[in-house]
């Protein structure tokens, strides 16, 4: 008996100690799981924004961390998450829909800078009054439209990289929109925009498509052509020129190719 006591205690120490030297960081993963689950079913916007203002606190502190750069989060399913192929950039965005069928933003850029193994955060502002984004300016991570980015194309440019973002905004109940922005870092801060994007005559900061949310568009870096290939939109009918509730891919596409800094 005193040989199997002993032995339980052994295993039960084990245990305790193996759970007491679970990374904080799981813990909080696991936090933020149980937050987002609580949401469900929920039907007062109030009491679902009261949860998410918990989960971006918490995100905020969690990702100070030095190990939060690289651990993978894979149980947060409501999470985007994408890394860039140089290992600097990492990106987290969610979003929330309300009740009236449009959504609110949150996201986190992590960025690493050369010869340093610790990473900056920078939380991004949502700006829900911004219904209409502004192609022809740079913003910054106090002035964000609000969009779930998929995907970082990079380049260099200027002496510096520049990382393209694609990015989707299910935008409420008669329209959706994809967008092709970029960002850059100077003196370890974060510029959102660059005029690089060179259509016909203009040249703008980024790229917006927009569209019935009844369609799906596809947006996406093809590595083998070097290039963004996306659908071109038309309306359906020509009496719809400029009404964007009826547009949809007319199964052309359209590309963007990176060439002599644009």
């Amino acid at each position: 008996m005193r040989l199997l006591f002993i032995i339980s205690l052994v295993i039960d120490c084990f245990f305790g100690y193996s759970f007491a030297q679970q990374p904080v960081i799981r813990n909080n993963e696991i936090m933020l799981q149980q937050l987002f689950a609580r949401t469900t079913g929920l039907k007062a916007d109030s009491e679902k924004i009261k949860i998410y203002d918990k989960i971006d606190l918490l995100f905020a502190e969690m990702l100070k961390m030095p190990e939060a750069f690289y651990y993978p989060f894979d149980s947060l399913r409501n999470t985007g998450k994408i890394i860039s192929k140089d290992g600097k950039v990492r990106i987290f965005t969610w979003n929330l829909l309300l009740s009236n069928a449009t959504q609110h933003y949150y996201g986190y850029i992590l960025y690493k800078p050369n010869n340093t193994d610790s990473h900056i955060v920078f939380r991004l502002t949502y700006s829900s009054d911004m219904s209409e984004i502004p192609l022809f300016t740079g913003l910054n991570q106090n002035s964000w439209y609000g969009a779930l980015y998929y995907e970082i194309v990079e380049r260099k440019w200027e002496n510096t990289v520049l990382y393209t973002l694609l990015g989707y905004d299910p935008r409420n109940l008669f329209i959706s929109r994809k967008i092709i922005d970029c960002i850059y870092f100077k003196d370890n801060e974060l510029y959102i925009g660059a005029p690089v994007f060179k259509t016909g005559k203009n040249i703008q900061y980024r790229l917006l498509f927009t569209y019935s949310a009844k369609v799906t568009m596809s947006l996406k870096y093809h590595d083998n052509l070097k290039m963004i290939v996306f659908d071109h939109l038309s309306p359906s009918s020509s009496s719809y020129t400029g009404l964007y509730q009826y547009y949809g891919p007319d199964f052309s596409f359209d590309g963007l190719k990176f060439n002599d800094g644009y």
